[in-house]
């Protein structure tokens, strides 16, 4: 795997998701494109109803499922109305936790079919520290205790 990550590395441009709100983190995650035309999203943000939410999407995509070594979208998040994204709270599973570090550290597998057929892609790994630091600094202040939601936010 780790060959097969490598060679992702060098197809694969990954950046960085941060979405502010009142200058309040509302949505952190990365953006992966590929030169195919392909464009993946992993996310984690706050819903309309406060609750934290995780969700992974492919522009166009009928089915699409990203697996790390714990993390398994078909398992661990439904599917919705739109095929093309994949949502759930995953804030009491080991898999909510795990994804984003299994993401920045050994990358994972990306099953995806637009309508002509199922294509498999590894996603890179390592990624680079700068993204996985502005990930985690953005995700710390979206899931702290005084947040934009809580009584005791100065803000």
């Amino acid at each position: 795997m780790p060959l097969l990550a490598a060679a992702a590395a060098l197809l694969w441009q990954v950046a960085p998701i941060v979405v502010l709100s009142q200058a309040d983190p509302v949505l952190c995650g990365y953006r992966y494109r590929h030169p195919d035309g392909w464009a993946l999203s992993v996310e984690k943000g706050i819903a309309p109803d406060g609750s934290v939410f995780t969700a992974v999407a492919v522009d166009g995509a009928l089915k699409l499922r990203l697996q790390t070594t714990s993390f398994d979208s078909d398992r661990d998040l439904p599917t919705g109305a739109d095929a093309s994204r994949r949502q759930g709270n995953l804030e009491q599973v080991d898999a909510g936790g795990l994804l984003f570090f299994e993401l920045g550290v050994s990358g994972g597998g990306l099953t995806v079919d637009r309508g002509g057929g199922a294509r498999s892609f590894d996603l890179p790994a390592p990624l680079a520290r700068d993204l996985t630091a502005t990930y985690l600094n953005c995700a710390g202040d979206l899931i702290r205790p005084d947040g934009p939601d809580q009584p005791e936010n100065t803000h």
